[in-house]
């Protein structure tokens, strides 16, 4: 199956993308309601919260090509903020039967390790690997942070991710200069809590390239609706 739009292009985008994260079955069942134009004008690709959904992976296979944008895969680990299985070996079977339909998947910095096999196939499929770091209290500091960044280069994964909780305007701060700084793969970064919404505009416009909003109902403090996101991304 062609994938709908290249890893190439997405990673390397010019302009901010906005991720619809679909975490309820009825999320993607609305998508599919709504027109093609619609469609566009919600998301430029969709993260399939494979922990949460719950759905067959035949259904899912079915379901994926009908999407009209491209799929981004997660099986996202309990320690940050999964409801799947801790087994490295069961989430990688969430993921495995659908990684030919993707464009991208995420793993955790934490699982890279236990994740490698998936890691190596997603590669040899030209699908991407998002490396991705949580945390749900607090935003760590900048040596941390860097540390992170550092492990996801060498690790070998493709693009990474941070989603931290903001305690204050100085965790916000933290993050615009981890996005605006010298950038050696390409990179998210979003809050949760208080200043959630403010921080992913902010961070958008300093060039975070992956931006997710919600489908359906949110699953993480501090988001925005996706199609909403993308609208006010769009007039930034």
């Amino acid at each position: 199956m062609a994938q709908l739009l290249s890893t190439k292009n997405l990673l390397l985008s010019t302009r901010p993308l906005t991720v619809g994260v679909a975490s309820q079955p009825e999320a993607i069942s609305a998508f599919l309601a709504l027109s093609a134009e619609e469609r566009l004008a919600t998301c430029d690709l969709m993260e399939l919260r494979l922990d949460l959904l719950q759905v067959d992976a035949d259904e899912l296979q079915e379901v994926i090509p009908l999407l009209g944008v491209p799929v981004l895969l997660t099986a996202r680990h309990p320690d940050e903020g999964g409801q799947g299985p801790h087994n490295a070996a069961d989430r990688r079977a969430l993921l495995e039967p659908l990684v030919d339909l993707a464009a991208l998947i995420d793993i955790e910095l934490r699982s890279a390790a236990d994740m490698r096999d998936i890691m190596a196939r997603a590669r040899s499929r030209s699908v991407g690997v998002i490396g991705s770091f949580h945390d749900f209290s607090a935003t760590p500091g900048e040596d941390v942070l860097t540390g992170a960044m550092d492990f996801a280069q060498t690790a070998g994964f493709d693009a990474v991710k941070f989603a931290t909780y903001l305690n204050g305007p100085e965790d916000l701060m933290r993050l615009m200069g981890l996005v605006a700084g010298k950038r050696r793969l390409p990179m998210s970064a979003m809050g949760m809590g208080p200043l959630g919404r403010v921080s992913r505009l902010t961070l958008a416009k300093l060039g975070s390239l992956l931006n997710y909003g919600y489908l359906g109902e949110s699953n993480a403090p501090g988001q925005w609706p996706s199609r909403q996101l993308k609208d006010l991304i769009n007039d930034l």
